[in-house]
């Protein structure tokens, strides 16, 4: 037996704790920190652009090709799409057992085999796996004091970024703000058309003279002149009288002037002047900043994004960012460089916390034990294993795989008041031997053995209920893995240390034999004595409480409502302010300005950072919102302030209500809660549009009345003005043009212009843009009623001649789901409100609605996310009773035993569900992991009782006896191991420190857990004892 070697053999224990001590030291220093364990989300998105495409168009052409063709992959689960003006994104969700590089090559694959049906403007689609790695790290503004943005701009791309970049583990680094120059060349129709009618005339009169081709300018012609003369390449290498030369050609084009006179054509005709670019369009420098918005605390600056490469800790990348950002302030003392998220610190924090919570608890637990056993020794021997056990799994933890997390941390602080249990069982009963008269040695190998198959037996059933987490899926599985094993592993550590550290240090301690009794608890065990007599007397009016009491806790819990995760108080908030369509770029500044002035009065805020012409990066985003319509704004708050985040929220929700955009803020939890989808989240599936927005505005005016939702959104907000040019196709034939040539004109005329080359002079890099008089942004429907199509008869044709406009209305995006249209209607939550309770009201006005055939209605979002699950929680609870059960009947070998120590989960369930209650904490995955925790916990005192009963009776004592007996010999045992849990978690259920909040809902419920059913298994389970045992003495 372990306890007799380690008594015999005193040193090669000791030499083993040091060798754990000293490998557990190693292992937490090497250990890399993380906010929450590694997440593989088996998602891919694909992202295509359609340019001109109107949603409907690309629906039909781009994403419903694409959904077709993904529906033939194997083990893909869902198919979301959203089609946009221009834009398609297609999000495939797979089952959890696919190998996500696979699924890349496969949906490769299957886009090459359609790639070729696409229309013409088509791009190829582009394919990235989702993963929580997207998310920033750090995001951080910057400025150059006393410069504009656009003279820190270059300094900041060409020197800062790739500084930054340099940092190993840094991904990438996405900039908005920045001011890229450039050199605008409108083409001037009229002089283009003037000077081809000039040159059309001239080749007219030479053409039986000359076969050289016409030669027409346009805006291709002067985009391929500017590449071919903008140009400077090497050849190679030439070697001319033994000297070698590098032969380069051609030269860059030096200044504006040169640019004004490059030529464009010199025709072949005889007096006929070369034609320049200034000759067709007018060449400016272009003020960028009339364009860009992109401010920190009131200054212009330029807001950077950071992401880490996946196989790096957070922590160190952003250790490393900060000292990297040192060195460029001493080296640049004009650089200003401004934090507004920070990821690896908050994860230091975190960890901090929990970490001092888990020592406060240690500590505490200490301090009951040695209240308890008014010894030192005793207490001494115990206290030790705490740290012990916790180096131990440190250990394991190391060569598992598993990192410094929220969640295995919080797993380390909600294990350590169990670590003492077994020690606490085994030194009690060794203690009890020594004061009967037994040596020392014989007290603490007799006195282990007695107890050992107890605690094997309530540690196996402790570390059960985590087994069944092999048969969840999604979130559960991937997150609470690593609180399992860490829980496990410090749990064996403890029982290995109860069986061979504790009766070795206690066989040299207890060496002073001693006739005192440790009578701490005789007056409470001469109450609990009576207590349990009457008890056994009236045994079915305490069942009758118990059932009651059990009853009422569920109706209760009921009631609370519920969450995915707990909210925790970051300290970061992000704000979206979407403006009417139809705003001009002035109109959105404008209402920014007064966002940010009403926000500048909230004393907790510290840093505001807004951008216009960018977005901020969303993990599930499902395509681009960055327009001129739309601010983005992060804020930052104070370390020290009066207000939570939530509450801060709140405040800024009611103080810009009565600005005239649709304002959108939300916490930045960094938890997993950030990924959960919309609090509110309504899907209407069905075909016809008509119908779907009927629907959608019905169910939209009866949720408006549901207390609690804000920031409501529909589709129905989210509508687009189009402008039909209708040809008469009579008409537009007698002038000699097709709708096809229309159309290309049009397009000419009116798309987006790009990059034809680059120019660098004045330490400036100038992008050339080639455009046309129009501009898709100012441009009216006059002036597109008098755009010149083209010629007939020398005559310009305009578009009025020829065609109408006719306005209609359309919504911006067409959402799909597994092949389906549907809508969805989304909200948030006033402060004091939780997704369980207001769904539930949404539930109800969805069922008492009436549908047309057809037509669907589901509830998404978080709400999906929660039921989705806590089922897979409700599958672990029951495998992880029924595992309870089959080790003990293991244990006991007995069936009816073992039945009877099951009647201590529910009074678990009934004092967990009464300190949610009490506490007004919602049900969420974590206080439901905290349930079922306890289902391991609790059963563990109804073992030791029980298992103590039985042996007393087959020593000859009768049932009421043996009863007795035992609960006053293990009143004592019990009450401290309870207690030593309950202190040591005491510190996590306050909720202080930073990210403590997402643990305390666990320890809120198995404290209120252990309270009542330590109460009540002390008198519960003598009483059905009592009611399943004969009265015999055997």
């Amino acid at each position: 037996m372990l306890s007799r070697f380690s008594v015999k053999k005193p040193y090669t224990v000791i030499v083993s704790i040091i060798f754990v001590l000293i490998l557990g030291f190693v292992s937490f220093v090497n250990m890399s920190t993380e906010l929450l364990p590694n997440i593989n989300l088996p998602y891919a998105v694909i992202n295509t652009t359609y340019i001109g495409g109107s949603p409907e168009e690309v629906e039909m052409y781009v994403t419903r090709p694409i959904e077709q063709r993904m529906a033939s992959i194997g083990n893909v689960q869902n198919i979301n799409s959203t089609s946009r003006e221009n834009f398609s994104s297609i999000t495939l969700e797979f089952n959890e057992k696919v190998t996500m590089d696979s699924a890349i090559i496969e949906i490769r694959e299957n886009l090459d085999m359609i790639r070729n049906n696409f229309p013409e403007n088509v791009s190829n689609p582009s394919i990235m796996k989702l993963n929580p790695d997207m998310m920033p790290i750090m995001i951080l503004s910057v400025a150059l004091n006393n410069e504009n943005i656009s003279d820190s701009s270059p300094f900041i791309e060409s020197t800062l970024i790739p500084d930054l970049e340099s940092v190993e583990g840094v991904a990438s680094i996405s900039a908005t703000g920045l001011l890229e120059n450039e050199i605008e060349v409108i083409i001037n129709p009229d002089n283009v058309q003037e000077i081809n009618h000039a040159i059309s005339e001239a080749f007219g009169n030479l053409r039986p003279f000359t076969d050289d081709p016409l030669i027409e300018i346009t805006p291709e012609l002067i985009s391929t002149i500017l590449k071919g003369q903008n140009f400077s390449m090497p050849i190679g290498y030439f070697s001319n009288n033994g000297t070698e030369y590098l032969l380069r050609i051609g030269e860059d084009i030096k200044d504006i002037e040169e640019l004004k006179n490059l030529t464009i054509i010199k025709p072949p005709i005889p007096n006929f002047d070369a034609i320049t670019l200034s000759d067709v369009a007018d060449i400016q420098i272009k003020d960028m900043t009339k364009d860009h918005y992109s401010k920190v605390n009131g200054n212009d600056a330029v807001i950077l994004q950071i992401q880490k490469q996946g196989v790096y800790a957070t922590t160190d990348i952003t250790k490393n960012i900060d000292a990297k950002i040192k060195d460029i302030q001493k080296n640049n003392e004009n650089v200003e460089i401004v934090t507004l998220m920070n990821q690896g610190e908050y994860i230091g924090l975190v960890v901090d916390s929990i970490t001092i919570n888990l020592i406060f608890g240690g500590l505490l637990a200490i301090l009951i034990l040695f209240i308890f056993l008014k010894d030192v020794r005793p207490t001494f021997i115990v206290a030790f294993s705490i740290p012990i056990s916790v180096v131990t799994a440190f250990v394991i933890m190391y060569f598992s795989g598993i990192t410094l997390n929220l969640i295995s941390m919080g797993g380390l602080a909600l294990g350590v008041g169990m670590l003492v249990d077994n020690s606490i069982v085994v030194i009690e009963n060794i203690y009890r031997m020594r004061t009967e008269g037994k040596t020392s040695k014989e007290a603490a190998i007799k006195g282990t053995n007695q107890v050992s198959g107890a605690i094997l037996s309530s540690t196996l059933t402790t570390i059960s209920v985590f087994l069944p987490i092999v048969f969840t899926q999604g979130l559960t599985r991937q997150l609470f893995t690593d609180m399992g094993l860490t829980i496990t592993y410090s749990l064996i550590a403890s029982l290995l240390i109860a069986l061979t550290f504790v009766p070795m240090f206690a066989s040299n301690l207890f060496k002073k034999e001693t006739k005192k009794e440790m009578n701490f608890l005789s007056n409470t065990k001469n109450i609990y004595t009576k207590l349990l007599n009457l008890s056994i007397r009236y045994k079915f009016i305490v069942i009758f409480l118990v059932v009651f009491l059990f009853a009422i806790s569920i109706l209760g819990s009921n009631r609370i409502g519920s969450e995915l995760f707990p909210p925790s108080d970051s300290g970061q908030l992000s704000a979206t302010l979407n403006m009417p369509k139809g705003s001009s770029f002035e109109e959105t500044i404008s209402t920014a300005e007064d966002f940010l002035n009403i926000l500048s009065y909230i004393k907790e805020i510290e840093t505001l950072g807004a951008s216009i012409d960018g977005n901020m990066t969303s993990l599930f985003s499902r395509g681009t919102a960055s327009n001129k319509e739309t601010v983005n704004i992060n804020i930052l708050l104070k370390k020290e302030r009066d207000k939570s985040t939530s509450e801060v929220r709140q405040l800024i929700r009611e103080t810009t209500r009565s600005l005239k955009a649709d304002i959108t803020i939300r916490e930045v939890d960094m938890n997993m809660s950030s990924i959960s989808g919309s609090p509110v989240s309504i899907d209407i599936f069905g075909r016809d549009f008509d119908t779907l927005t009927s629907i959608t505005r019905d169910i939209t005016h009866k949720i408006t009345a549901i207390n609690g939702i804000a920031e409501l959104s529909t589709p129905l907000d989210d509508t687009s003005k189009e402008l039909k040019i209708v040809v008469n196709k009579d008409k537009s034939i007698e002038k000699g043009f097709t709708i096809g040539q229309i159309h290309m004109k049009l397009l000419e005329r009116l798309s987006e212009p790009s990059s034809s080359t680059t120019v660098a002079f004045d330490h400036k890099t100038y992008d050339i843009i080639i455009k046309e008089t129009l501009e898709t942004s100012s441009v009216t429907a006059s002036d597109l009623e008098n755009i010149t199509i083209g010629y007939f008869n020398e005559m310009p044709v305009k578009l009025n001649e020829i065609a109408t406009l006719k306005e209609s209305e359309g919504f911006s995006s067409i959402n799909r789901l597994n092949q389906q249209r549907y809508m969805s209607i989304t909200g948030q939550l006033e402060e004091g409100y939780n997704v369980g309770l207001v769904n539930q009201e949404i539930a109800n006005i969805v069922d008492d609605y009436l549908l047309p055939q057809g037509y669907t209605i589901a509830l998404s979002g978080e709400n999906e996310m929660i039921t989705e699950s806590f089922n897979d929680l409700y599958i672990m609870l029951l495998l992880g009773v029924a595992f309870i059960y089959l080790i003990m009947v293991s244990q006991f070998q007995s069936l009816l035993s073992p039945f009877i120590v099951m009647f201590t989960i529910p009074l678990a369930f009934t004092g967990g569900f009464f300190a949610l209650i009490v506490t007004n904490t919602p049900m969420s995955i974590i206080s439901l992991i905290g349930l079922i925790i306890l289902t391991g916990i609790v059963v563990n005192n109804g073992i030791v009782f029980i298992d103590y009963i039985n042996k007393l009776r087959t020593k000859g004592l009768s049932k009421n006896d043996a009863i007795i007996k035992a609960g006053n010999d293990r009143l004592r045992p019990i009450m401290m191991t309870a207690l030593t849990t309950i202190i040591a978690l005491s510190t996590l259920s306050l909720g202080t420190g930073q990210g403590t909040e997402m643990i305390q809902p666990m320890a809120i419920t198995a404290i209120g857990g252990l309270i009542y059913s330590t109460l009540l298994t002390l008198i519960f389970i003598p009483v059905l004892y009592d009611i399943f045992h004969k009265n015999t003495t055997s």
